[in-house]
């Protein structure tokens, strides 16, 4: 088989006797850009397992087309081929070639399933970019509660994490199942500190541009038995168009929840919308190859809670966003610590991908003066909304 003449090795990363982090895995001797359906077999099942991987040694830069084969097969029951977040609204053109998304998220013309992420300007004739494109980078002084770090901190290298998240639309449009992202350019410069701005003084030193990962199954794991009979019995509804709706209001400075200051978008004022397509999750998703069970919540899009403590217990609605976000807060922050958290090193031509259903994410922030980062992101809408793991089923 070819995968076996070249020697394909899926090496589990060694995160230290002080982290308990316990995912992730290199892979070397599979060539993205002449994947296998051989080559492909192994990756499925590794990614199953160690849910995330890094392709070292790419002999070329992945291609867009490349990468969106990759991603797909991971669910061939989807048909559409559609981005995770829906229709992009047109950008730009540049020689009668139309580009479409977002400043913060334009699609790649050739394989629009594909977005620049990042910030900074795109290498020179890449993919139909007009001369001199710059992709705009986030920043959280535009979505977190102040007080903010200063121009002088952040240039100094502090940092913050972003939004804490998995992919997901969270209206009408499944999660992906898988995330890719491919590294084009890398900012240099020595590493940052991400600093947690919750009053707790917590920070954690981490490469510039680095995507901090959590596991679900830790976060599930670090639960009371008394919250963990309420997670594996409950439900969350998800905002319409969340992302709209929370548009105006802070996050934390945590970037895992919302703050509560009635500054959301008003239902009525977001685009159309209709209660058929409103999204709502359990909270423990299932592995499909391994049974692990994750704890996938969304903190920031959260709207609506369902809770029983029994699959035949009494259903408590909770509406007020205050309560919804401080239960979501009593979930979530636990796993938020430095032990817990893998902030993955991105090389120039490494690729990275990840079970979406099981990990959540977060960008980070870093110095201007470190240069660009222009990352590769490709997430298809799944086949399948998530459903309820069984307790009984767990591994």
């Amino acid at each position: 088989m070819p995968s076996a003449i070249r020697n394909v090795k899926v090496t589990p990363m060694d995160h230290g006797l002080k982290s308990n982090v316990d995912f992730g895995a290199t892979v070397h001797g599979i060539d993205l850009n002449n994947l296998t359906d051989s080559d492909f077999d192994i990756i499925h099942a590794a990614l199953h397992k160690h849910k995330l991987l890094v392709f070292k040694e790419q002999p070329e830069m992945l291609l867009p087309t490349k990468q969106y084969e990759l991603t797909r097969r991971f669910d061939p029951d989807e048909t559409t081929g559609g981005f995770a977040h829906g229709v992009d609204p047109f950008l730009t053109s540049h020689n009668g070639v139309d580009i479409f998304g977002l400043p913060n998220r334009p699609a790649i013309p050739e394989q629009p399933q594909v977005h620049i992420l990042g910030r900074g300007e795109v290498p020179e004739n890449h993919y139909q970019f007009p001369p001199g494109f710059k992709v705009k980078g986030i920043d959280h002084r535009y979505f977190h509660l102040p007080p903010h770090l200063t121009e002088e901190e952040r240039e100094g290298g502090k940092s913050r994490f972003y939004q804490w998240h998995f992919d997901a639309a969270l209206y009408n449009i499944p999660p992906p199942r898988v995330g890719c992202l491919l590294a084009v350019r890398t900012p240099k410069g020595p590493d940052v500190k991400v600093e947690w701005g919750d009053g707790t003084g917590t920070e954690m030193a981490i490469a510039p541009g680095a995507t901090a990962m959590v596991a679900g199954s830790r976060a599930l794991e670090l639960l009371s038995p008394e919250l963990k009979d309420i997670v594996y019995n409950s439900r969350i509804e998800y905002a319409p168009h969340c992302f709209e709706w929370m548009s105006t209001a802070h996050s934390t400075r945590l970037g895992h929840t919302i703050e509560t200051e009635g500054l959301e978008k008003p239902l009525d004022k977001l685009k159309p919308w209709t209660q058929d397509k409103i999204c709502t999750y359990p909270m423990v998703w299932e592995n499909p190859v391994t049974g692990e069970h994750s704890l996938q919540v969304h903190g920031q899009g959260a709207f609506k809670l369902f809770l029983k403590s029994s699959p035949d217990g009494e259903e408590t609605v909770i509406s007020d966003l205050g309560e919804v976000r401080a239960f979501l807060h009593k979930l979530m922050r636990p796993a938020l610590e430095p032990s817990n958290i893998y902030a993955h090193r991105h090389e120039e031509q490494d690729v990275i991908l990840w079970y979406n259903r099981a990990l959540w994410h977060s960008i980070t922030e870093f110095p201007e003066s470190y240069g660009p980062r222009i990352m590769h992101q490709c997430n298809v809408a799944a086949s399948d909304h998530p459903v309820a793991a069984q307790r009984n089923a767990a591994v």
